[in-house]
């Protein structure tokens, strides 16, 4: 999206035009925090977005996640650590702590997503 009409919904991610669920631009009584108080927009991605909606329209979270999967399908990955994960019935649990340091929602219904509650406040 190159450019926006002189009026746009501030309701709308500004680079694909979904809904962005975001708790500040909606006009739907607060519901508690927005999603992307819990995930790194990186500066990259902030830079993709119009002038004329920078600090206007928030972006939605399938554009900020499929940012993140491209960028670390380029990058090496976050170093996993002792204490990152456990085993239970032979399948690795990854912490929380990790996956706030990865930065990101893989869409997989992690057990302990950090993510996941500002997904179910929307």
């Amino acid at each position: 999206m190159d450019s926006l009409p002189k009026k746009f919904d501030v309701a709308r991610c500004p680079l694909c035009g979904q809904a962005n669920d975001c708790q500040l631009c909606t006009s739907a009584a607060y519901k508690g925090p927005c999603w992307c108080m819990q995930v790194k927009i990186p500066d990259e991605l902030l830079a993709q977005i119009p002038e004329a909606a920078r600090n206007k329209a928030c972006l939605c979270r399938d554009c900020v996640m499929q940012f993140h999967r491209s960028r670390n399908a380029t990058t090496s990955p976050v170093k996993i650590l002792p204490g990152d994960f456990y085993f239970e019935n032979s399948l690795m649990v990854f912490t929380a702590a990790y996956l706030l340091r990865r930065g990101y929602c893989c869409g997989s219904n992690c057990r302990h997503c950090p993510y996941a509650e500002a997904a179910r406040i929307i």
